[in-house]
């Protein structure tokens, strides 16, 4: 870092955060102030990917394009069996409740690239690396998640072991701090080049860096915490549900 609190790349190189998330889902900060937060920390693109919807990263999008940084507009997509996958590069809702295949599919088909989330935390949500092994029977990768600030010593180094054997099929190494408080650019992307073009060609080409930067946050209170549960136990429920029901992904509601 510099000494003033920003993340300092090598020459040439950029920062990403390509796992963050607004109160649109289960975050507590608005896009225009996650924006603000990564612009204080030097990082140049970050991805919104809120769960299972896209309407705060493609409003958050033209914010980006002014003031910066720019924004890539993801989705943290939930599976058939509760696992998650992070489209990036996206315009529009990808179907939830679908196979990790299918999940892999829907989030090509428009244009986008499809990044495993968050695996080896040993949670419903995370996927193991048993699990992963049979995804690939099936599929491939554009990326897969290689840290976050919740992974254990022990399960990133099986977590890298498993990438080492089977980086063809797993795709290029992302970093992302999985962000709801506004913690963003604790774990991160490198790459070379500034835009979200030059982004996505090191993903596509496998080119990229993950980093872990030792930004620290004041720890959140308990109402700060209490928020982010009502939104993830409740609204996010009956948000799932409504799609279901109706097939419609407008803006949830508090």
């Amino acid at each position: 870092m510099d000494p003033y609190g920003r993340v300092a790349p090598p020459a040439g190189w950029s920062v990403a955060d390509l796992h963050c998330h607004t109160d649109c889902s289960d975050g507590v900060v608005t896009s225009g102030e996650i924006l603000e937060i990564a612009k204080s920390r030097g990082i140049r693109v970050i991805a919104i990917t809120d769960h299972d919807m896209v309407h705060g990263a493609l409003s958050a999008q033209p914010l980006g394009a002014a003031r910066g940084p720019r924004v890539v507009v993801g989705q943290e997509v939930t599976t058939r069996w509760q696992h998650h996958i992070v489209g990036l590069f996206l315009n529009r809702p990808v179907p939830l409740f679908r196979t990790v295949p299918d999940t892999v599919r829907a989030i090509r088909e428009q244009g986008g690239l499809a990044v495993i989330a968050h695996p080896a935390l040993g949670l419903p949500s995370s996927a193991s690396i048993k699990t992963m092994t049979e995804w690939l029977e099936e599929t491939t990768f554009d990326g897969i998640e290689l840290d976050s600030p919740y992974i254990s010593p022990r399960s990133r180094d099986r977590l890298l072991d498993f990438y080492d054997a089977n980086s063809s099929r797993l795709g290029a190494a992302i970093g992302g701090t999985d962000a709801h408080f506004g913690d963003v650019g604790k774990v991160v992307t490198l790459f070379e080049g500034e835009t979200p073009e030059d982004l996505r060609s090191a993903i596509e080409t496998r080119r990229t860096a993950v980093a872990r930067t030792g930004l620290e946050y004041p720890k959140p209170g308990w109402r700060v915490h209490l928020k982010n549960q009502r939104r993830s136990l409740l609204r996010l429920p009956l948000y799932r549900l409504k799609i279901m029901l109706t097939g419609n992904y407008s803006k949830s509601r508090d």
